[in-house]
């Protein structure tokens, strides 16, 4: 036997189950992917925009799987710290009661008979009387204290139990969800890779994002002002080549015309690409508010800034979002983070800044 077959046979001799879960996996991505590619007269911006909604519905789904997984077993730790500290003071109780214990049991029913018997005068009687009543009082007090620390120890041991078998349920969703999430990254990369590799795909998805440009562009000039009616006045346009960049990061496509090295389609850029690492901070570049912050297609999620006096600036492909619609911003504010959500090339930033509907080249907005 080769080496490399040597090898793949001890790796499926480690587990076959989970890699034939693997494998059924990825068949079914390609297979959903083959499936949404297959039907021309289809959207490929739709088929990546559900594929994407549903990697991200996986992703919110295992990540609170786990999240109640991990409060479990935080819960079961709590429960077993509980169940020993009870067990303790049982152990210690148990220690202090049973020498009296048994040394009443030598002496007897007639104990304190005996004991009071024993008084040389009224007032020794008294003494004792006194005594014995102190000592049967703390005794009792101590089997009382004996059954709560039992009962708290009983009630530690179910909840370890409970919660013990309910990690287990958790930790099996937690893998359901994984797969289903495994299997929905499978399917993205997939459709993305055959947009990326054939001509034909990248030609109808270019066209459908210019399609989405137009779209947006409608959607930007029919925005009302966002939350109030009062007009905003932050003076943006005096702020031409004076605007902090929205995130850190090189402008990787610029504005206007651009010539795909590849394909050598060219499409019209209304904005800006800026290469950035995914979860980098997105910031408003100006005072204003927020006229948008949600799904576009072909965008991801999109948040759009109204800076008065027509001006208005979006930031989209977030991976996540930190401000909602009518909320006031200054300058610096956080809107969301880097992400590749609605994208077809990873994690960036597209920017745009838009004068009356109309988009004008960052370049000359943006600080050097």
């Amino acid at each position: 036997m080769s080496p490399a077959l040597a090898v793949l046979a001890l790796a499926l001799a480690a587990d076959p189950r989970a890699r034939l879960e693997q494998l059924k996996a990825r068949q079914a991505a390609e297979a959903a992917a083959a499936q949404a590619l297959g039907q021309r007269e289809g959207s490929l911006l739709s088929a990546l925009d559900a594929s994407e909604q549903g990697l991200l519905a996986a992703s919110s789904a295992a990540g609170a799987a786990e999240a109640e997984r991990a409060a479990a077993e935080r819960r079961l730790r709590r429960a077993r710290e509980d169940e020993a500290s009870a067990q303790a003071r049982l152990a210690a109780l148990e220690a202090e009661l049973s020498p009296r214990l048994r040394a009443r049991a030598r002496m007897g029913q007639l104990s304190e008979l005996r004991l009071l018997a024993a008084s040389a005068s009224l007032a020794e009687l008294v003494k004792r009387r006194w005594l014995w009543e102190r000592v049967v009082s703390h005794d009792l007090a101590l089997l009382a204290e004996g059954q709560r620390a039992l009962e708290a120890r009983e009630r530690a041991r179910r909840a370890v139990e409970g919660e013990a078998g309910r990690i287990a349920a958790l930790a099996r969703e937690a893998h359901a969800r994984s797969d289903e999430l495994a299997a929905r990254r499978e399917e993205h990369r997939a459709l993305l890779a055959a947009v990326r590799g054939e001509r034909s795909l990248h030609e109808r998805a270019a066209a459908e994002a210019a399609g989405q440009g137009a779209k947006l562009a409608e959607f930007v000039a029919a925005l009302p002002p966002a939350g109030s009616a009062a007009p905003l006045h932050t003076g943006f346009a005096g702020l031409r080549s004076r605007l902090p960049h929205p995130v850190a990061g090189a402008v990787e496509v610029g504005f206007g015309r651009v010539v795909d090295p590849r394909f050598e389609t060219v499409t019209l850029q209304k904005g800006v690409d800026i290469r950035a690492p995914g979860g980098a901070d997105v910031r408003a570049v100006a005072p204003g508010r927020v006229a948008h912050a949600g799904w576009f297609k072909g965008y991801g999620n999109l948040v759009i800034v109204d800076h008065g006096d027509g001006f208005h600036t979006l930031v989209a492909h977030l991976a996540s979002m930190s401000t909602a619609m009518g909320e006031e911003v200054e300058a610096g504010a956080l809107l969301g983070t880097v992400g590749d959500t609605g994208s077809m090339k990873g994690a960036y930033l597209y920017f745009e800044i838009r004068e009356h509907g109309r988009p004008v080249d960052p370049a000359a907005w943006l600080r050097p």
